[in-house]
């Protein structure tokens, strides 16, 4: 099915939706690591000796 000039050019000027929402899965994930590793590993080992 060929698709129209108007066609082509809505789906060149919208944002790129898949790439927004794999930015922000990753940027959620490294954040809750930094989280755990704050939380659960230097907080509970203390104060540097």
């Amino acid at each position: 099915m060929p698709v129209s000039d108007e066609e082509k050019r809505e789906i060149l000027e919208s944002p790129p939706k898949g790439t927004w929402a794999l930015m922000l899965i990753v940027a959620a994930g490294m954040a809750v690591a930094w989280l755990f590793l704050y939380f659960g590993v230097f907080i509970p080992r203390g104060f540097v000796q």
